[in-house]
């Protein structure tokens, strides 16, 4: 039995289409009805992105706007979709991507690792229907439907820290516990025209993408042997190794002067986002006395932390984290190719970063402590504290 819960494998995956940075804004440059101010001010937002490419279930993001997009009009071809029509989307396409990521998860474990499993923990906040898809992933991956299930949605980029703080609790409750971890976002579904600052913004940064992970006190079987398609080409192929990520600490805090200034909420033409440019200098004045809180917690300083993981939230946001943290670039080195080759996928997206640093990871690196970050409405900062274990 481990000390502490931990993460044995991570699994990620992104839809078929893969959509360029510079493409989506050329087709958006030559819609009809804007002005060459709007043109020059929605370009600084996408040449600043620090993305080059994003992924969406729908392939209308990278192709020439015409009347039979579902989404993307911005050349007003028919009006918005409605709620329904983006929540259809959802559903249509939510539980395939994540079981897509649980499937690449598993598959770096035991042959039996499904039949294992007595927790679920989902985590979403781009779309809800029910019977949801915790209940559709245990029809669809063969879980028992005595399957204990929790279902974390609508919290933000921050969730997917918050479903790992879910599944610790669970693991420390129950020592022999073994807890399926999985989320998704389907974010381009509430894509908006607007010239509107915020909502340019998020236009620019978000995409869909799905994560899961397995967490357990016990000792579970790895497969180091062969190596693991995630099944698109476009992911990284993946590599077992003998290495586990111990969750050790947790600490949350929100700074009610972020109330306005992330907001996320249902309207009537789907889902509705206020994104502010003062978001980044809200992290950079408040993420020092977030850490040093949890610092303490774990009775550590900073300088016992080798790796960190941040929330690649958007170009702007590393940026201030470096400055506030007094970390290198080269330090955040994962985050930034996340963003640059799949966005901002919401809460799913530090799972990604979680990922690629666990394959860079050897048994020389065991006993090092790793820093998680992630950031939402609230404004809420979500923080975690990993060290690196030998399975």
């Amino acid at each position: 039995m481990l000390a502490s819960p931990a993460i044995y494998a991570i699994g990620t995956a992104v839809p078929a289409n893969k959509i360029s940075q510079a493409e989506h804004f050329s087709i958006l440059e030559s819609a009809n009805g804007l002005s060459r101010e709007e043109k020059i001010r929605i370009r600084k937002v996408y040449s600043h992105s620090g993305i080059d490419y994003r992924y969406s279930v729908l392939p209308e993001f990278g192709q020439e706007d015409h009347a039979d997009n579902i989404i993307f009009n911005p050349a007003n071809h028919r009006p918005s979709a409605g709620v329904s029509v983006r929540m259809s989307l959802y559903e249509k396409h939510a539980a395939e991507l994540c079981e897509q990521a649980v499937r690449s998860c598993v598959a770096q474990l035991d042959d039996d690792l499904l039949s294992q499993v007595t927790h679920l923990v989902t985590f979403s906040c781009t779309g809800m229907y029910a019977p949801g898809l915790d209940i559709q992933l245990v029809q669809r991956l063969g879980l028992a439907y005595s399957v204990e299930r929790t279902c974390i949605n609508f919290m933000g980029c921050y969730a997917g820290i918050n479903a790992l703080k879910t599944a610790h609790h669970i693991a420390v409750a129950i020592p022999n516990a073994v807890i399926l971890v999985t989320g998704v976002e389907i974010c381009t579904i509430h894509y908006r025209k607007s010239e509107e600052q915020d909502q340019v913004v998020a236009n620019a940064l978000f995409a869909d993408g799905a994560a899961a992970c397995v967490v357990s006190r016990k000792k579970l079987k790895r497969d180091c042997e062969n190596e693991i398609n995630p099944g698109r080409s476009e992911l990284p192929t993946v590599r077992p190794n003998n290495v586990i990520l111990a969750m050790t600490n947790f600490y949350s805090e929100f700074d009610p002067a972020g109330n306005d200034e992330m907001v996320w909420r249902i309207g009537d033409l789907g889902f509705e986002l206020r994104l502010s440019s003062y978001v980044p200098m809200l992290i950079r004045k408040s993420i020092f006395g977030l850490v040093e809180k949890l610092f303490a917690k774990a009775g550590i300083a900073q300088a016992d932390i080798a790796f960190y993981a941040l929330h690649p939230g958007g170009r702007k946001i590393l940026e201030v984290c470096e400055e506030a943290l007094h970390i290198s670039k080269e330090a955040n080195k994962y985050s930034y190719e996340v963003l640059q080759n799949y966005g901002n996928m919401s809460s799913v997206t530090i799972f990604f970063v979680l990922q690629k640093m666990l394959q860079s990871f050897s048994n020389d690196d065991e006993g090092k402590r790793m820093l998680a970050c992630a950031f939402g409405p609230g404004l809420t900062m979500e923080s975690m504290i990993m060290e690196i274990a030998h399975a």
